[in-house]
């Protein structure tokens, strides 16, 4: 017997005297092969004495105020004869009572790999800072976008040539000036690639480095460290059609800085004015400028956007605020219009009032303002662009594209790789001696008929037409087998683009690739995030160019951009890797592909698992507290002759015994 402790939250709970604390281990099982966050598990009961009470605040008194929060994971460790044995979370599950007396706690005690999911919560993308990749919205850095990195965002943002409304087209025709032909014809500025056309996309590797940050956690990733990773972006669409152009409140502003404040509580610490009384609950604002300037301004209650506006200067109001409560903050902001200019806009001496409604007329309750000017750059925050996921999607998301595995290694640091790697990372390990061969039952694996590997199904106009047309989307798999078993799907949160090399109308096939994320009806389209290989530059070399449409409405003939695609490089030859799990015909490189996502990722681990050789073998085990402790679930286990892969153990952490569910190595 070992002597098993749990800490929970640093202090030492009490375990009943006959409790066993057993655990399910696994990482990747057959029986849920895009399994994510997973590693251990289980639930069992401790007693209600005096120190568990304490460490759970009576719980089962619903009268104590400021009591334990059972909708929060606490920390927690287990020890086996005072070893470390994992370190996790446990969930309070309930409280069980005996004739009117508390009896025990019911606790689930999780992998740190299922906290990561709950650090997430509902968190979607755009709350990381990734502000580092921020930049002014002007034609140097879009026109640099096109064919390089974004000078001052680390080398990590591009603007691809995806339209968010266009159908663009090329036709080198002398006479059709159509708005999408992005053919360039000097001294016609009216078609082309206009500069609100196109959006930012920003490398994947920077929005991990981000997540890391936000949550304080590391991953321990060679997979996130290797160039191909590198070259993958996710384009910054948040909503459909453009980013700017024809959106309403295009940009959120930045803060007035008022500097005298006249009369009343307004901060100008923090630029913010709080309602204190009852009789300011029905605000508007009024506010008075000599901008020479186009301007909008914006009033947020409580960080949110309540009301905006655009206005030429002289004296205006805000109103319809809504019914406001004590507490509410309220801040002024100073935005540029919807439709931009190239230029930073400068907004002059201004002065702002809060006024309440009161007993029937309208009350003056503070006054502020600026006798200096303030300007606002035109400026790309890449966060507020980026797609609205969650991020426990996202993570999740890669691990299915990609076949990784989350293992935790220590107090917020994990591992995460491809599943192969993980496997060649593990040890070989004799337990022969420690195993029940006696008795062993030898099954059948429970597997699938078919395992279906898809994207989302895009409503884009391209990716649409081809599924109606292939009875499958682009990139997707499906892989049959002869086994009589259930359907399974491995689903991917992303959009999987299919980009089009436009012909020439008038001469043939053009050197230029582009993405449309438009309907088939021709109208803007939003999914779930478009990811994408950054596979190089590509020189336009037979004189068919295209214009760019810039801020002042000049044409700009261009003959690079970068290349956007499932693969991984521009040069047919170069290429080792494609986000399309079959093989599919690359539309710039008009060839297939077989390093798709499956063969890539995938295929190793499926074709071992319905190897008609494989059995899952069922064995009994004493396992000695030195094995207990070393024991990975990407070891291999030696018994006898032949060579195991972990499936699922299942370890009495008291007695050592073990039940271990494993695969034959073939």
């Amino acid at each position: 017997m070992y002597k098993t402790d749990l800490y929970i939250n640093g202090q030492k709970a009490d375990l009943f005297d006959n409790e066993s604390i057993e655990m399910n281990l696994n990482a990747q099982n057959i029986k849920d092969i895009s399994k994510v966050f997973g590693d251990f598990s289980n639930s069992f009961t401790i007693p209600a004495s005096a120190a568990n009470n304490k460490i759970f605040k009576h719980y089962y008194n619903v009268d104590i105020y400021g009591g334990f929060d059972a909708n929060l994971r606490v920390d927690a460790f287990i020890e086996v004869n005072n070893n470390l044995y994992r370190a996790g979370l446990v969930e309070l599950e309930g409280v069980q009572i005996k004739s009117g007396e508390p009896y025990a706690y019911k606790i689930s005690f999780f992998s740190d790999v299922t906290s990561l999911k709950d650090s997430f919560g509902d968190d979607t993308l755009n709350v990381l800072d990734l502000s580092a990749q921020d930049h002014t919205y002007n034609d140097t850095n879009i026109v640099t976008g096109l064919n390089a990195y974004v000078s001052g965002t680390g080398d990590a943002v591009i603007y691809p040539l995806i339209s968010p409304v266009a159908n663009w087209y090329y036709n080198d025709v002398g006479n059709d000036h159509t708005p999408s032909n992005i053919h360039y014809h000097s001294g016609h500025p009216e078609h082309g690639v206009f500069y609100y056309d196109l959006k930012p996309a920003v490398k994947l590797q920077k929005i991990i480095d981000a997540i890391e940050v936000k949550y304080g956690i590391e991953f321990q990733s060679d997979f996130f460290a290797t160039a191909d990773f590198g070259k993958l972006f996710m384009w910054c669409h948040r909503r459909a059609g453009y980013m700017f152009k024809d959106q309403p409140n295009g940009k959120i502003g930045e803060a007035i800085n008022f500097t005298t404040n006249v009369t009343g509580d307004y901060s100008l610490t923090t630029q913010t004015y709080t309602i204190i009384a009852e009789q300011e609950t029905e605000l508007r604002v009024n506010y008075t400028t000599t901008s020479a300037n186009d301007y909008r301004i914006q009033v947020f209650v409580n960080g949110q956007l309540a009301s905006s506006r655009a206005h030429s200067g002289g004296v205006t109001s805000i109103q319809n605020l809504g019914i406001l409560n004590v507490g509410d903050v309220l801040q002024i902001r100073f935005a540029p219009p919807v439709e931009w200019d190239a230029s930073a806009i400068t907004l002059n001496t201004i002065s702002a009032s809060v006024e309440y409604f009161y007993l029937g007329s309208w009350n003056q309750g503070d006054t502020v303002g600026r006798a200096t000017a303030q300007s606002i750059t035109n400026e790309v925050v890449i966060a507020d662009q980026l797609p609205e996921q969650k991020i426990s999607d996202f993570i999740g998301s890669l691990v299915r594209a990609f076949n990784l595995v989350i293992v935790p290694v220590a107090k917020n640091k994990y591992d995460i790789e491809p599943l192969d790697n993980w496997y060649a990372e593990g040890s070989t390990r004799e337990v022969s001696e420690y195993v029940d061969t006696e008795e062993v039952n030898i099954n059948k694996p429970s597997l699938y008929r078919r395992i279906n590997f898809k994207y989302n199904e895009t409503g884009a106009v391209l990716g649409e037409q081809y599924r109606l047309q292939n009875d499958i989307g682009y990139g997707d798999l499906n892989a049959d087998f002869a086994f009589d078993g259930e359907d399974f799907n491995v689903e991917v949160g992303f959009d999987n683009m299919l980009f089009e090399r436009l012909n020439n109308l008038n001469n043939g096939i053009s050197q230029i690739n582009v993405g449309k994320s438009i309907t088939r009806e021709i109208e803007p389209y939003i999914g779930q995030p478009v990811i994408f290989y950054n596979a190089g530059a590509i020189t336009i070399n037979d004189g068919y160019t295209f214009a760019y449409i810039d801020m002042n409405n000049n044409e700009q003939e261009k003959s690079q951009f970068w290349l956007a695609s499932n693969v991984n490089s521009r040069v047919a030859a170069s290429v080792t890797k494609t986000l399309n799990f079959g093989t599919e015909v690359d539309p710039y490189l008009l060839q297939g592909f077989s390093q798709g996502l499956y063969n890539t990722y995938w295929s190793d681990y499926i074709t071992d698992l319905y190897d008609t050789s494989r059995r899952v073998f069922m064995y009994k085990a004493q396992m000695p507290l030195g094995v207990m402790l070393a024991l990975k679930l990407n070891d291999k286990l030696t018994i006898g002759e032949r060579n195991y892969i972990i499936n699922q153990v299942k370890l009495n952490l008291t007695t050592g015994e073990a039940q271990l569910e494993l695969l034959n190595d073939v």
